[in-house]
């Protein structure tokens, strides 16, 4: 693996001179804890609620899954899969989109007058006009399907109708905001986890110097893999490390990047919190922060033993992903019942709130929300920055929005640590069953994202005009940008 060392950005001070860690301590105390007063967007009228999903959702989950339609239904949504026609291979497990359908809605067109004759036909099927509502909530983000005459006619992962509601934006009548798509462009590349990288070189010489201690220990990570995929965990001293690191040019790109070794434990295992990020404008920035959440545990108890670390790695003492904790071979440690956490892996972070209120003296609730909030205002800055200049100032007002998954930590001293940000989080009806077994999960996981999909939505205001039970203003914080130039 190519290894590209990065460090972890966090919310507090450390390895810092005292003047820079007391004006850090200011800044976070600084950072206001705002709940939004009003929705994004204006409420459309209740006859004009559209979402559309994927094309071929329901015949496979290519996007969100079944939980979307429901909760849009439950809210009042007139939900359809119909942005364009879509088909699905079941054989090989392939999608096709004819999005040349939807390009040519949104300039107000039939397809044979945007792309011809012979244009209007792809695969032997002759594309039909559709008509554009007045109003779309387009929840159409980066999916894995073919495009006919595209990439060899090969499926891939794509986001051609974000790339289409930008360049054809002019041909949407009213105001922006009477339709929306739930993706900006290029996001997926902008937050690729190679984008902030050091040389090869001076990554050994620093683990040298380190020597041993908890600041030297390194987590490998493939280049833009998830589900926690080919982690590895390693000790800065460990002779292997720096062999991999030496003979890493000649194999496939990967990152290395610092551990926190001395993590908070509950219960005597590690956790990571995942805290929903929604930016609703890149220009002007604006961006919410949710304090609904989830913390995910690692099952089996925390050790830096190197029993558990390089050639012996143990995902299930360091790495949190459901994927290297429900295993067969970890199966016992994944369905007991464990202390604080329960049966699983999962608990709400309100749970956790009230844990460490109980448990440690010196939490304080708000300086742990404003530590997340000065991480979220970074991230937020500069994935509005790369939009900006990425689409070359394209993306209209009003009309995007989107969801990300912070994964954040804490270490014993209480200082909240950025892991990743991640698209697409996973808002859907997890597994029933895990391992054979009734999944202890699924409750709690499928609350925390029917919440998050309702909070989401009464956040963008759209479907305000028909009264809901579900969702709240009150459930976000609004990040502060009013000193940004």
């Amino acid at each position: 693996m190519t290894l590209l060392p990065l460090r972890r950005k966090k919310a507090s001070c450390d390895r810092i001179t005292s003047a820079d860690c007391k004006r850090r301590r200011v800044e976070v105390a600084d950072i206001p804890l705002r709940r939004p007063t009003e929705p994004v967007g204006e409420a459309w009228p209740v006859r004009d609620l559209r979402a559309f999903d994927a094309p071929t959702e329901g015949a496979t989950e290519i996007n969100y899954g079944p939980m979307l339609k429901d909760v849009l239904k439950a809210r009042g949504w007139i939900y359809s899969n119909k942005p364009c026609h879509g088909v699905y291979d079941e054989e090989k497990d392939k999608s096709t989109f004819y999005v040349r359908e939807f390009e040519a809605s949104l300039r107000g067109d039939s397809p044979q007058k945007v792309f011809g004759k012979k244009g209007a036909v792809q695969d032997g099927y002759h594309l039909q006009a559709l008509q554009l509502p007045r109003h779309a909530l387009w929840m159409l983000g980066r999916m894995p399907y073919r495009v006919p005459g595209t990439w060899n006619d090969q499926g891939r992962e794509r986001e051609d109708f974000v790339k289409i509601v930008v360049d054809n934006s002019e041909h949407l009548a009213g105001k922006a905001g009477n339709y929306r798509i739930a993706k900006f462009p290029g996001t997926e590349t902008i937050l690729f986890k190679t984008h902030l990288t050091e040389e090869n070189q001076s990554f050994l010489q620093y683990i040298k110097s380190k020597g041993r201690t908890h600041k030297n220990f390194w987590i490998g990570k493939p280049r833009n893999e998830y589900g926690g995929k080919g982690i590895c965990v390693w000790s800065g001293n460990d002779p292997d490390l720096a062999k991999t690191a030496r003979n890493s040019e000649k194999s496939s790109r990967s990152i290395m990047q610092n551990y926190i070794a001395d993590p908070l434990l509950v219960g005597g295992y590690k956790f990571h919190m995942r805290i929903h990020l929604v930016i609703t404008n890149v220009d002007p920035l604006e961006a919410y922060v949710q304090e609904n959440g989830q913390c995910l545990f690692a099952t089996k108890p925390y050790s830096l033993s190197s029993k558990y670390l390089g050639t012996n790695f143990d995902p299930p003492v360091h790495v949190t992903n459901m994927g290297l904790n429900a295993t067969p071979d970890n199966k016992d440690n994944f369905l007991k019942k464990k202390p604080v956490i329960g049966k699983g892996q999962q608990i709400r972070m309100r749970q956790l709130v009230n844990y460490l209120k109980k448990t440690r003296p010196d939490f304080d609730k708000q300086h742990l929300w404003r530590q997340i909030l000065g991480i979220a205002t970074d991230t937020s800055r500069y994935i509005a920055h790369s939009v900006r200049q990425q689409s070359k100032s394209k993306v209209v007002k009003d009309r995007h929005f989107e969801i990300f998954g912070m994964d954040l930590m804490l270490d014993r001293h209480l200082k909240v640590w950025m892991c990743e940000v991640n698209t697409d989080p996973g808002l859907g009806y997890p597994a029933q069953e895990v391992l054979g077994s009734p999944n202890p999960d699924y409750r709690r996981e499928q609350q925390a994202c029917e919440d998050t999909l309702h909070d989401m939505f009464t956040l963008l205001g759209l479907d305000a005009g028909h009264w809901q039970p579900q969702g709240s203003l009150k459930h976000w914080f609004k990040l502060d940008f009013s000193k940004d130039d």
